[in-house]
């Protein structure tokens, strides 16, 4: 769940994003559903992502719904 640029929306009056302090991502996971293989794809995953993250480059939004962004918005690589 992104808790950034996305969630914040814009300013009604400049139309420009608001920008947070933080601009977070939130992993959630439900207690008692997931087995340790499950766990540890998951953290490998994060790990490699982390590993690779001056590589990685970052998504621009090409869809914005009126309503509910964080939900409905579309993002291609850049």
């Amino acid at each position: 769940m992104e808790r950034g640029i996305v969630s914040a929306g814009r300013d009604p009056a400049t139309g420009e994003h608001r920008r947070p302090r933080l601009d977070l991502v939130r992993l959630a996971l439900p207690r008692r559903v997931y087995t340790q293989a499950h766990m540890d794809v998951t953290a490998e995953t994060a790990w490699a992502v982390y590993a690779r993250r001056k590589e990685i480059r970052g998504l621009r939004m090409v869809y914005e719904p009126k309503y509910l962004r964080f939900f409905q918005a579309r993002f291609e690589p850049l």
